[in-house]
Formats: structure tokens, sequence, C-alpha cells
């Protein structure tokens, strides 16, 4: 579970006051962000609509369809590489004001293609539009670390991310609905100009944000720029590479689903276009519902254990919505398509459009903490270049989701819950492959689960925990999950010293491995473990990396808390480091204590407290003393249960 994680040297106060949607330091960005995204989908939209009411066959259409949606992402693969080099060289609000900047002359000629509706123009202009988009995904990421505290990453991510999905479903809506108008295309063009100037002149006030790396070699050759991105990705940790795969894989998922909605609405649920739209709307909103409520689930942190929870909704959904519905109150020989009132009383469709939405709201939850790990855990210098590997990925996989379509819906002539299903398994398989992987994941998933779901952690003094840099972290020892609510509460992992025979137990081993726990034996027992154990505590403080003691050296047998060891002072001798004091509260009579009533975990709100002291210099730790330190946080944060 543990990595050497890089921290940004911005402090958390101070720097950052203010809420983020009412603070110069996250609004422009947002807005200049939401009407990009706005922006594009209107023209997008309105594009494909014309486009396909050019063309004199369905098979025209579908070509100039996949055509346009091949120029938008051609320039991904091309491009990403520079994109990612430039952002990271150059200061990001200039670049950013560049890039809004150059989008008023591709929305001129855009609304030029429109009101002449020449078809290779409007082809132009996408691929152009994708360029744009090319060069402004690695500075919107890699800029909100320098402008929001840590404990912000995941309310960001999550507001880009809603708004980013409700531009969509903006964009895609007007446009649809006033291209079709007699005077639409100029209602268009005037929309697509207008939002282009807007959204330049919100740029004007994002904040400045000094260059990653002002030194770096910039170069113009398309394969060793998208190399160098790739190198960049390769040198991070390995949560960071596959929560890359993560996202690029929920763009596949993404894909197929809104191309195959209006179908599967259609030709599944026997829905007409209002229930298409409504579809939309609901999937769109959804992912933005679930964007918002990472935050409020993470207790204002990035909580990884809400992306296993994402990825099982997203296959249980997925599974669901691949069981067509049987509609019988309507299904009659006219095959005459429902409305939206007949759907929302046939209960089993209904059903289907609630598994649209939580699908979204599912993926809500699994993206925006990749996301705010990768801004996170990404090395200051290479950040924007990993976002750029990430666009290639995202693009690459999105082309992925046309061929997997086109292989499953054509060639192989499944149906669309066919192929649903087929995500749903997949989806499946993908998860496991990166939790076998990332094991940090599962861990924090379990972890999530039974200290945060079956027991509400009520926090104090978490700020005492250090950003970065190693730390001895020491606690009354309660019960057999302590460290599972030590965890859950700390922004940081955790090392955490265990008896050596209950490490290496059968039913525990696993888990314990998986949190990289540190074994431990009595030094009459089993000299070697217990040397052993010192040396890989010390390994662990000087990588920067926080270790977990309990000095009572087992379970409290009454509740109280017992003699602390001298462990502790050897420990620090040998790597002076500093020690915080905590206590656990709330658990002693719980079914993982000595005092075991054998019940279900109460639920009952901040059941369990985690509190922590300041800091104690390493010149000043005596076992006595830390012991003391513990009481009085007892004293001060008592749970009301011990």
């Amino acid at each position: 579970m543990q990595e050497n994680i890089p921290q940004d040297k911005a402090p958390l106060t101070n720097q950052f006051e203010g809420g983020l949607l009412s603070s110069k330091r996250f609004l422009p960005l947002f807005v200049t962000q939401f009407f990009s995204a706005l922006n594009d989908n209107v023209y997008k939209q309105s594009v494909l609509l014309l486009l396909i009411f050019q063309a004199t066959t369905v098979a025209d259409g579908a070509l100039y369809s996949n055509l346009a949606a091949g120029l938008f992402i051609l320039p991904f693969f091309l491009f990403s590489g520079m994109a990612g080099q430039l952002a990271e060289k150059t200061e990001k609000s200039k670049l950013i004001r560049i890039v809004k900047f150059c989008e008023m002359p591709i929305m001129l000629i855009g609304a030029f293609s429109i009101m002449t509706q020449l078809l290779w123009l409007m082809l132009v202009t996408i691929f152009f539009m994708g360029l744009q988009s090319t060069f402004f995904g690695p500075l919107k990421y890699s800029i909100l670390p320098q402008h929001v505290a840590r404990n912000e990453l995941t309310k960001a991510n999550g507001l880009v991310e809603s708004g980013t999905f409700v531009a969509i479903l903006l964009g895609t809506i007007f446009g649809t609905y006033y291209i079709t108008q007699e005077a639409g295309p100029v209602y268009i063009s005037i929309a697509i100009l207008c939002l282009a100037a807007i959204g330049y002149i919100c740029s004007r006030f994002i904040p400045i944000s000094a260059p990653n790396d002002p030194d770096l070699r910039f170069t113009f050759n398309i394969i060793s720029s998208t190399k160098n991105v790739f190198q960049a990705l390769n040198a991070q940790t390995e949560s960071v590479g596959k929560s890359v795969i993560g996202i690029s894989w929920f763009w596949l998922i993404g894909a197929i689903i809104l191309t195959s909605l209006p179908n599967y609405v259609k030709h599944v649920m026997g829905g007409d276009e209002l229930v298409v739209t409504s579809a939309l709307v609901v999937f769109s909103l959804s992912i933005a519902i679930g964007s918002l409520l990472c935050e409020k689930l993470s207790r204002s942190r990035i909580e990884l254990g809400i992306v296993p929870f994402g990825a099982i909704l997203i296959t249980i959904f997925l599974y669901l919505l691949s069981q067509e519905p049987a509609i019988t109150a309507y299904n009659k020989p006219t095959e005459v398509l429902l409305t939206l009132s007949q759907v929302l009383d046939t209960g089993d469709m209904l059903w289907h459009l609630v598994w649209m939405g939580a699908i979204g709201i599912a993926a809500g939850f699994y993206t925006v903490p990749l996301y705010a790990l990768i801004q996170q855990r990404t090395t200051e210098d290479r950040r924007s270049r990993v976002i750029a590997a990430n666009n290639v990925l995202n693009a690459l996989f999105m082309v992925g989701s046309a061929i997997l379509s086109i292989l499953t819906l054509s060639i192989f002539e499944w149906s669309i819950p066919q192929l649903l299903l087929l995500l749903a398994g997949l989806n499946l398989l993908i998860s496991i492959y990166i939790y076998t992987k990332v094991p940090e994941f599962f861990l924090r998933f379990v972890i999530y689960i039974l200290a945060i779901c079956m027991y509400r952690v009520r926090t104090n003094g978490d700020q005492n925990i250090p950003e970065e840099g190693p730390a001895v972290i020491i606690g009354n020892h309660v019960s057999f999950v302590d460290w599972m609510f030590i965890l859950a509460a700390s922004p940081r992992p955790i090392r955490f010293v265990v008896f050596a025979p209950i490490y290496h137990s059968l039913a525990l081993h696993w888990l314990f491995k998986m949190a990289k726990a540190i074994p431990i034996d009595g030094e009459k027992a089993n000299p070697k473990a217990f040397k052993k154990a010192f040396e890989d505590i010390a390994q662990a403080l000087e990588q920067g990396e926080l270790v977990g003691i309990f000095p009572e050296g087992k379970l409290t047998d009454d509740g109280s808390i017992d003699t602390f060891r001298r462990g502790i002072e050897k420990i620090i001798e040998r790597t002076p480091v500093p020690v915080i004091p905590l206590h656990l509260g709330g658990l002693w009579g719980s079914m993982f204590s000595r005092k075991t009533k054998w019940r279900l975990p109460r639920l009952r709100w901040s059941l369990v407290s985690v509190s922590l002291g300041e800091p104690v210099a390493a010149d000043k730790v005596k076992a006595d003393d830390l012991r003391e330190q513990v009481m009085k946080l007892k004293q001060r944060y008592s749970a009301g249960s011990d």
C-alpha cells in the first residue's frame, strides 16, 4: 500500500482561503472549462446533424459521423506530447489565454462553415477544435494542484467533471434543437462566437501558476514528444499508471453507452425521441451528481476506497441494463414508439432509466478520485506530461470503443444488451487487474466499508499528521482492527508494526501483506524476526514513510491504557523522527475487542474517535511521556463509550 508519494510544498492554510466556487483561484478556471466544453458540443452536435442531413444514404451519414469523430480525436494522438511538454515548460495561465484566444478564429471559421454548409470546412473546424482541446487538457488538470489545497483536490475535480458533463448535455440539447430551426445556422453561429468570447474573457482572470520545469527541452517531433510523455508516466508510481488505465477504460465505457443510447432507447425500450433525450439527460446529470457526491463521501480527501465501490456498481448496473425490459403493457403489433409518460408508467422500463442514472453516479465515484490521485501523486515536474499521456490513452480507448461496437454490433450482429453484458464482464476483469497490481485500492475499500460505513469515525487533530516526510504514530491498542480505523482517519498511508503470529495467520496474512505491514516478534522468542522488524522500520522512515506502532505491545484486557514499552525509544534513537501520539476511543466493548459482545456494529454518528496530538520532537521521546500524552488526548476527546 505504501508508496513514496511526492507532495507539493504549498501550505494548506493562508494560501488557500475561501470556498472554491467563490474564489479567484478556482472559479475562472471552472467557468472557462465549462464554456469550452459547452462550445465544443454545441458545434459538434450541430455539425453532426448537418452532415447526416447532407448525406444521401444512411451509409454516407455514418461515414461522415465517424470521420468527424476521428478528426476530433486525431490531434490527441499527434500533439498530446507537445501539449504536455509545453504545459510543463511554460506559465499555464498564459498558455490557457492563448488557447482560448485561438478558439475565437476557429469558431469564426466554424460559423462560416455552418452558414455555407461546406462539408470540408466543417471537418477542418472539428480538427482544429480537437487540436485546441489537446493543448487545453494538460493545462486545466495540471494547474489545479497549484491553486487548490490537497484537501480540496477531490472537490475541485468533482466540480470540473460535473461542470463538463452538464456542459456536454446542454451543448448537445442546444445544438440539436436550434440547428433544426429555419434560422438554425444563424443561431448556432452567434452562439459559438459568443461562447468563445466569454471563454476567453474568463480565462484572463485565471491566476498565474509557475512552470513546473522551465528548463525542459521542447521538441516539435511528434514521435519524440509522445515518447517523452509516456516516459514521464512510466517514471511514476504504480498507482498513477493504473489510475490512467482506469480513467481511459471509463472513457471507453462512456463512449459506447453514449453512442448506443439512442438505439437502445428506441429498439430495446421502444421509446420515442423525447425518451432518448430524457435518457441522455439522466445519464449526463447522474455523472455530474456522482462527481459532486465524491467530495462528501471522501470527507474532503482523496479516498481511494470509493474507486472499487464505483467499479462494482458500474458492473452491477451494466448487467441490469443488459437485461431487456418486458414491454408488455404497450407492446403492440403496430410497434408505435412509447411516449415518455408511457415509459414512466411502465415499471420495468422506468427501472432501466434508473439503471442509467446509477451507472452515471457510479462513474463519478470511479473517476474523480483517480484524477485527484494522479494530480497529487505525480511528481511536480512531470505532472502535465503525465496528464498528456493520459489524454493519448483516453483517445486510444475511445477508438477502441468504436472498434468494439463495430465488431459486436455490425460484424457479429450482437444486440446492444449483449454488448452491455460484455462491458459488465470486461469491467469486472479490468477492475480485478488494477486492484491486483495496486492493492491499495482494495485495501482502502475494505477500510472504507468497515471504518466509514459500518462505523462512523470522528477524527480530531488530523492536521498533526505531516503532509510529507517520516513520522511514527503511536497509540493505545483497543481492538484487532485499530490499524484500520487509524488508516481511515489518515490522509496518508501508514505501515503498521504487527505481531508476527497474527501477521502470518491464514485469515489475515493477505490483508496485512496488502497493507505492507511490518511483522515483529519477541526478542527472546525470535531474535532474527525482532531484529528484522527494526531494520524494516528504519528503512521505511528513511524513505519518508509513516510508521504506526502500538507501544503497549498487546491488546488491552480491561479498556485501560497499559504501560508503554521502550521499543519506541529504540526506534527513534536509531532514526530520529517526530512521534505523533494518538488515542482511539469507542472501540472497547465492540466485537473486535477482548470485551467481546458478539454483536453487529452499532450504527451511530461518530461512534469511534481517532484523536491525534501535536508531534513530539525526536530528542524528547520517552515512553512514559508518550503514554501521558495519549491519556490527555483521551480526557480531551472522549468518545463516551470507553
